[in-house]
């Protein structure tokens, strides 16, 4: 176990907010977190916790005043399986893609649409990442963690994670409860491709490569690579906002705004999700309100992809980052009288 006060989070948030916190903690093994605890060394420790992955998903809005924890439980094992599935665990701190490298390999289906996301698997749980018309909760057998009431290990299984779009139990209702240590995965040997968002069937048909998971694992690669900026290139934390659902009565305020400039046959990018709702791509609103490849200062918005906020120069600020998600925010309420959510976590 590793403790260090005054620790840079430089290095641990892919935006690249150059900020601090009070005390750092970062363990090895569940038990070594248990009989942590179990010890009450906690108590020595500066208040709040902040439990963080690959610092993917994040914006510091300021220096950190209590303890950030971080796992370097790192392995991927295949447990017993039945019926064409394969089971599966990783350690919360194993890097996300590499479990995705692991299943192609070993021609294993379920997360290749989830390719090239970058994060920790614990923190892909808590997130419930999604890509491509897949979400990790597709897959999720179950999560093993620490319950910080209890001090002891638990296993929530996939129906009592209170998955949800980008959200779950970890991040609402028990977010500080429990602390994920491994996730198990159910993987299935029979093929079972999902290809049907926007275009990408169509580029993994292309050509004469078997449709394996490995090749759709490539043809999302491509595809994330030609539009979404690389962080350890450009600061940033990838989709910046949620996908807005609104009633069919909002969808249909954008859609007269969208003929009525572009003519009565357009057709607004949407997805049903249910009950009268309607899901609306943010980027593509950002894209509306004209903020696609725009820039001030140290910070902008992708060029190829408006969801996504960039440091721009490596040198932003986090009120340099927040006043620009206001803005847009802003004009898109403005325009379309819908509020865009921030999918990144501000602390």
């Amino acid at each position: 176990m590793r403790i260090e006060n005054n620790h840079s989070l430089l290095k641990q948030n892919t935006f690249g907010m150059d900020v601090s916190c009070a005390c750092y903690l970062e363990y090895g093994s569940a038990e070594e977190l248990v009989e942590f605890f179990a010890s009450g060394r906690q108590f020595t420790l500066p208040e709040p916790f902040l439990h963080i992955g690959g610092g993917s998903n994040l914006l510091f809005t300021k220096d950190f005043p209590g303890t950030v924890f971080h796992s370097r439980i790192r392995f991927i094992k295949e447990l017993s399986g039945s019926g064409g599935n394969v089971l599966i665990e990783a350690g919360a701190g194993t890097l996300w893609d590499d479990v995705c490298v692991f299943c192609a390999e070993n021609g294993l289906w379920g997360v290749e649409n989830l390719s090239g996301i970058p994060g920790e698997t614990g923190a892909a749980a808590v997130q419930n990442i999604g890509a491509y018309g897949a979400e990790i909760k597709d897959v999720v057998e179950e999560v093993r963690c620490f319950d910080a009431v209890t001090l002891a290990m638990k296993t929530i299984k996939a129906e009592d994670c209170g998955y949800g779009y980008r959200t779950s139990i970890f991040k609402e209702g028990a977010k500080g409860r429990y602390t994920v240590m491994s996730v198990v995965l159910r993987l299935s040997e029979t093929p079972k491709p999902r290809l049907e968002y926007g275009h990408l069937r169509s580029a993994v048909e292309a050509g004469d490569a078997e449709i394996t998971p490995a090749h759709v694992r490539s043809v999302v690669l491509e595809i994330r690579n030609s539009k979404l900026p690389d962080p350890s290139k450009i600061g940033n934390a990838g989709s910046f906002f949620k996908n807005p659902i609104v009633p069919k009565s909002s969808f249909d305020v954008v859609e007269n705004y969208a003929r009525s400039k572009y003519g009565k046959e357009y057709e607004v990018p949407h997805f049903d999700a249910g009950s009268g709702f309607v899901k609306i791509p943010a980027a593509w609103l950002i894209e509306q309100c004209g903020w696609k490849g725009y820039r001030e200062g140290n910070v902008g918005v992708y060029e190829k992809q408006p969801l996504v906020l960039v440091n721009v120069t490596g040198q932003a600020r986090p009120y340099e980052i927040l006043g620009l998600e206001t803005r847009i925010t802003a004009s898109v309420r403005n325009l379309f009288g819908i509020e865009l959510e921030p999918e990144v976590e501000h602390i």
